[in-house]
């Protein structure tokens, strides 16, 4: 886990998306930090160096938002802004709900989006042999971030590689296709978007291929103190492509 800033600021915790890394968030740690806030932002289970723990259910919506719960009860967070991509997202979505959250900030969040088809799939991946698992291919890993940046920005070689990296241990593959199988992908209820009373803001790229916005806009307005943002011409990683603006986005919402 990663963490800058004060001991005693206030307190920031970032969740990145599926099959990335805490490296997602290095544009904008230091910004959060250098603005007084106390900044953690853990790699998820499954993910960069943390455990991958393969037994059924390991993955689960609500296994994640317990594993962090767990992770802020150990660092004596009872509460925090706590905000997500993604699949991270949704999981902030599922804290904020539990109440451990006092402000919440969702970038290109699971459950505002459609996601590909290809997830209903996921129950029907095969298991992938111990041999197997550790001979995705670089070029892989470059394709795939290829296709979720949108216009603003772009990656560099070292982006790869620190991408690249943790998919050459073998439980991060298996753990990687089973969160397609057992995470919570589906759009979320405008009911369940109403419930909650935590003050959060949305964000979308407009390019966002990889969770679609199709209806993102509308299904914030179910939030009862929220509102909704634009990102022009960003694709799924608004915070690598274009730091400058989420982090002006993330300081103005924080200090509300």
């Amino acid at each position: 886990m990663l963490e800058a800033g004060p001991a005693l600021g206030a307190p920031v915790l970032l969740i990145h998306g599926w099959a990335i890394s805490a490296y997602l968030w290095r544009h904008n740690i230091g910004a959060l930090a250098g603005a007084g806030y106390r900044v953690y932002a853990p790699d998820l289970p499954g993910h960069g160096l943390s455990d991958s723990p393969l037994a059924p259910g390991s993955y689960t919506l609500d296994s994640l938002a317990d594993d962090i719960s767990a992770l802020m009860d150990v660092l004596r967070l009872e509460r925090a802004a706590i905000v997500g991509q993604s699949m991270g997202g949704r999981i902030a979505f599922e804290l904020a709900r539990r109440h451990r959250a006092t402000r919440l900030a969702l970038f290109g969040p699971v459950g505002f989006g459609e996601i590909s088809p290809a997830h209903e799939l996921a129950p029907f991946l095969p298991k992938i042999p111990g041999q197997l698992a550790t001979m995705i291919p670089r070029e892989l890993v470059e394709i795939v971030q290829r296709r979720v940046h949108g216009k603003l920005g772009w990656f560099t070689e070292r982006d790869v590689d620190e991408y690249w990296a943790p998919t050459q241990f073998a439980d991060v593959v298996r753990a990687t296709l089973q969160m397609l199988r057992e995470f919570a992908w589906s759009p979320l209820a405008a009911g369940l978007i109403a419930e909650l009373t935590t003050p959060t803001l949305v964000v979308f790229g407009t390019l966002d291929t990889t969770v679609k916005p199709v209806h993102a806009a509308e299904l914030a307005k179910s939030l009862q103190h929220g509102r909704f943002e634009w990102i022009e011409g960003g694709g799924h990683v608004v915070m690598e492509e274009s730091p400058e603006a989420v982090n002006a986005m993330l300081l103005a919402f924080l200090k509300e």
